[in-house]
């Protein structure tokens, strides 16, 4: 089974309501409360005029990983036929739920607000799955933060294509979210949030151009592939020879070794929290 790495990034809204979602103490939800208070109820989204759901699984988590959150995300299929002979073959249809499987790490530190999520072409891709399902994770009354979901990018896929374009970047163009995960100290992250704090800015795009080439090697580039590696945006460049990169073309996906939860659903979930405990770490 294939799996889809991303990585939520959450700011807080500008104006703080009486009314909106709060701890049991009173006090305002954290990231990572209100990624466990979203998580924790069924929820119903709309992808391309379908309905999906999201269902949380309780009771599966790991004792290593008390914190993990698991859920299926379900989309209703319509399948038509043929009745059997014996009813005269007449037209028929039947719906069923197709799944996948997803799991969350909502807690704030350096490899958190982590999401899994599986490839399952019979209910759709997984971004554009994880991307609605943040549409209504913003949509929902009173939400305390705007949220965003980028996926992870395969490490190194960036520097591979500078070295077989010799260096000669020519533009770099990013779209990045501001920062609240990653801790780092790097003066690119600290311009975002100081822009996050400060002009409330949830999300950067800039494209930066050289008449000649870019220093492609330079600490602010090597911060920028970077955020953008660990889940934070999106990443385009070209070279001299009209080469283009995309980190859309390299996102990052793992394999798991375990039987379907298609055909033994209570062996997967025994067996699926042990085998994503690795992504979480």
């Amino acid at each position: 089974m294939d799996f889809s790495l991303f990585r939520l990034s959450l700011k807080a809204r500008d104006n703080v309501d009486l009314f909106e979602p709060r701890a049991e103490d009173g006090s305002l939800l954290t990231r990572e409360g209100w990624i466990r208070r979203f998580f924790s109820e069924e929820r119903v989204f709309q992808h391309y005029s379908n309905e999906f759901r999201f269902e949380p699984i309780d009771g599966i988590a790991p004792p290593d990983f008390p914190h993990l959150l698991f859920g299926w995300l379900a989309r209703q299929v319509n399948h038509t036929g043929r009745t059997a002979p014996e009813d005269g073959l007449e037209p028929t249809s039947t719906s069923t739920w197709q799944v996948a499987f997803i799991a969350i790490d909502p807690t704030d530190h350096s490899n958190g607000q982590l999401v899994a999520v599986e490839n399952n072409p019979d209910i759709g891709g997984p971004k554009a799955l994880m991307r609605a399902l943040v549409r209504t994770m913003n949509d929902v009354g009173l939400s305390p933060y705007h949220t965003q979901v980028f996926p992870l990018v395969s490490s190194g896929s960036f520097w591979q294509f500078a070295s077989e374009h010799r260096g000669e970047i020519v533009s770099l163009t990013f779209d990045v979210a501001a920062p609240n995960m990653f801790n780092d100290a790097n003066d690119f992250q600290d311009e975002l949030r100081a822009l996050r704090d400060k002009v409330n800015v949830s999300e950067v795009s800039t494209t930066l151009v050289s008449d000649t080439a870019l220093k492609y090697e330079s600490d602010q580039i090597r911060s920028i592939v970077d955020y953008v590696e660990r889940g934070a945006g999106d990443l385009a460049a070209v070279s001299a020879d009209g080469s283009r990169y995309s980190s859309t073309q390299h996102e990052r996906t793992e394999t798991v070794d375990i039987e379907s939860h298609n055909r033994n659903p209570k062996k997967f979930l025994r067996d699926i929290m042990y085998s994503l405990a690795r992504f979480f770490e």
